[in-house]
């Protein structure tokens, strides 16, 4: 699929705010299940954008000195996504958790250990364990078990936490979205010795009923395979990642992948308003 991704955040101050600096993580990766054809980021009022990598992925900053009563941040992106057939390849049915090596385990240590949102819970082995118990002794499968189990067993809901709900938080509430689905699936994931890291990116739902994450920014996962392969798992829909998705940056929960973040001199920002729309452009009648 060719798909183009539009996001936009807007703030607005009560005062004109004097001064702001800022770094944003929304330009798509190009790796070897995706390509980033074109990516344009605009800020209003202008300046001047510049940028660096981070094994996440690209990061852009800019800084914005003269008084404005507004910030609005355009990030556009056309993406050609290759990955039709997620099962292709997979080992769906030979025990295979003994092939983990402590070699790959300390390359990955990172996305092993506990991070500011994904801490291990009380809960969290046990979960595990359970899945792990009714799987067939394929990492794999435990995957694909552990999505559907937490995709029946959370109530998706966008008013029972926010953005910087913890992990005690959202199984108190058996509820949340995509970020805490996420997480939780992470910290199942790394309490059994796979490493698994934080996705943030998009989801073109064209044609799909009852999908989530079309209105804003998406969130799954990557858990690494014995073979060394990232495989992505988007619990929220209990998926595997296809060509739908378009990965934007990873790290190991969403602390290190926030699309925009900030500091700025003035009074509080009295409006904060992010919109996301993805669409298919390699169809008939589709134009940018």
């Amino acid at each position: 699929m060719i798909l183009k991704a539009t996001h936009r955040t807007l703030y607005r101050y009560s005062m004109p705010s004097i001064e702001s600096h800022n770094e944003v993580r929304l330009m798509p990766l190009t790796d070897e299940t995706q390509a980033c054809l074109r990516f344009d980021l605009t800020v209003s009022p202008p300046c001047k954008v510049f940028s660096y990598l981070e094994p996440g992925g690209t990061v852009n900053y800019f800084g914005v000195r003269a008084p404005h009563p507004s910030l609005e941040i355009v990030a556009e992106a056309v993406v050609e996504t290759h990955l039709q057939n997620p099962f292709e390849g997979l080992n769906l049915l030979n025990p295979d958790w003994d092939e983990y090596s402590p070699t790959k385990s300390q390359d990955q240590a990172e996305y092993l250990a506990e991070s500011p949102y994904v801490t291990l819970h009380d809960e969290v082995p046990h979960i595990a364990r359970h899945v792990r118990d009714i799987s067939n002794g394929s990492v794999v499968d435990f995957l694909l078990n552990l999505a559907h189990w937490l995709n029946q067993e959370l109530s998706y809901d966008p008013d029972a936490t926010h953005v910087h709900s913890k992990l005690d938080e959202v199984l108190s509430l058996r509820a949340g979205v995509c970020q805490d689905f996420a997480h939780l699936m992470i910290a199942c994931c790394r309490s059994q010795g796979i490493p698994a890291r934080y996705v943030s990116g998009y989801l073109f739902v064209g044609g799909v009923d009852g999908m989530r994450g079309e209105q804003a920014t998406h969130a799954w996962l990557e858990c690494m395979l014995p073979n060394g392969q990232w495989l992505g798992v988007d619990p929220t829909n209990d998926l595997l990642v296809n060509d739908r998705y378009v990965a934007v940056h990873t790290g190991r929960d969403y602390t290190d992948v926030s699309p925009t973040r900030g500091i700025y001199v003035g009074t509080p920002a009295t409006m904060l308003k992010v919109s996301v729309n993805v669409d298919r452009l390699d169809v008939v009648g589709a134009s940018e």
